[in-house]
């Protein structure tokens, strides 16, 4: 009778997969917690005017930076007005889902000095005071920029510098700040400073001088880092190998700069290696014109997708993780009672940083009755480095059956798209299984 039943059943030589076409698609992709930026700034004693908003509503970004001017509150605690035009403000683009990256200052014009509170109380109770109005956002914030001080709350230029008051700041964030966003200051050194035992979390870095100078404009110091304490200021080749570890786990993004000497000094491929090296996820696509300008002039010249390309279009697409899939193949079974097979999808990410959240994997099957199965598969995607490639074996029933992979972020619930061609559900055809018997 067993012997009967397996010749009902195709044999394992019987079954066949048809890989798809998996070459790299160079359209643009909408994905979560990365890409260009504007700025937009609010002074919160004002009714917000959210027109400038609205004329760019349609352009496919995808992230915003949000900066909100509390300098009127210098000697005094915020009112109820200020708290809620903060929360009409980050309502107003929860609701058109864009991502924030929210920096608090008492300055945008570079005179921290005079616009800070003369109190470092009131700072503390400012931060206290805004952080749930923050909190209620929390699905919808990606970057907490800076710890609310200096020129332009880039952290540098103020009286509250000292160690014990930037360590203070950062206690409030870690024991009043929800869930769900990253934190970044402007210095690998201020990242050390907060960290003496160099255990990774939820901050990250900002760097709004990025190729301003050598040393990004005071980003980076001079000595070796055996030469330094570890709350100092390194070289650049030093402070980049460090950064490039540190945003393994958390985002770095900002600004870039031409500097002096940036044409004599740079090329297509050494800025790209830069950005690699720094996990940028983020750049702001304002600033700095010249700079971006250049980057549209260039030309990609490596051999692969891009080239011919321009680096700004380049650098667009790998701002952040850029995950392609670079291979498919199905291994059968090795007896008759198997029902099932391996797949191994290799997957590439061609980006210049990590995807930082929780995310689903899904293979479906669809079937030729119709029916489509799916599974969550046993991968973790903050795991997919950038640069590297991952291999993920599936068990997949034999089933004459078309194969899709797609991917949906916890956070939000949004899709990731993949780098390769797509459906209009952004699933990535992988190949048809069939039997050929």
């Amino acid at each position: 009778m067993r012997k009967w039943f397996h010749k009902l059943l195709p044999e394992k030589s019987d079954w066949n997969f048809q890989k798809a076409d998996l070459s790299e698609d160079k359209r643009k992709l909408e994905n979560p917690s990365r890409g260009w930026y504007r700025i937009y700034t609010f002074e919160v004693e004002k009714v917000p005017d959210f027109q400038p908003m609205l004329w760019n509503d349609l352009e496919g970004d995808t992230l915003v930076m949000v900066i909100l001017n509390i300098g009127a509150y210098k000697e005094k605690a915020l009112d109820a007005v200020a708290v809620e035009h903060i929360r009409s403000i980050l309502r107003f683009f929860s609701k058109r889902q864009y991502e924030i990256i929210l920096r608090i200052t008492y300055d945008h014009e570079g005179k921290a000095l005079e616009r800070e509170p003369f109190f470092f109380s009131t700072v503390t109770e400012h931060m206290r005071q805004i952080l749930p109005v923050v909190n209620e956002f929390a699905e919808h914030i990606f970057v907490y920029q800076g710890l609310h001080i200096g020129n332009w709350g880039e952290m540098h230029t103020s009286r509250f510098l000292h160690p014990l008051k930037l360590k203070e700041l950062w206690k409030i964030l870690q024991t009043e700040a929800a869930e769900g966003y990253f934190f970044a200051v402007r210095t690998p050194s201020y990242w050390r400073l907060l960290h003496p035992d160099g255990e990774s979390d939820r901050m990250g870095l900002f760097d709004d001088a990025i190729f301003g100078s050598e040393n990004h404009l005071g980003t980076f110091g001079t000595k070796a880092r055996e030469c330094s304490a570890w709350d100092e200021a390194w070289c650049k080749t030093e402070e980049l190998v460090f950064e490039e570890e540190l945003c393994q786990t958390a985002p770095n993004g900002g600004e870039a700069i031409c500097g002096e000497q940036y044409l004599a000094l740079e090329s297509p491929g050494s800025t790209v290696e830069t950005l690699r090296k720094m996990h940028i996820s983020y750049l702001n696509k304002e600033y700095d014109k010249k700079l971006l300008g250049i980057w549209k002039e260039w030309k990609w010249d490596i051999a692969d997708a891009w080239q011919g390309s321009s680096l700004y279009d380049y650098i667009e697409s790998h701002l952040g993780y850029r995950f392609l899939v670079k291979d498919v193949k199905m291994s059968l079974p090795t007896s008759v009672d198997e029902q099932s097979a391996t797949i191994i999808l290799k997957i590439e990410n061609v980006g210049f940083a990590n995807f930082y959240e929780e995310a689903d994997v899904i293979l479906e099957q669809e079937r030729d009755s119709g029916i489509v199965t799916g599974v969550i598969l046993n991968t973790d995607i903050r795991e997919w480095k950038a640069g590297q490639v991952t291999e993920v074996p599936i068990k997949v029933s034999l089933q004459n059956s078309k194969l899709y992979l797609s991917v949906r972020c916890n956070k939000g619930e949004r899709s990731i798209a993949f780098a390769n061609q797509r459906d209009e559900r952004e699933r990535v055809f992988l190949g048809i299984m069939a039997c050929e018997g």
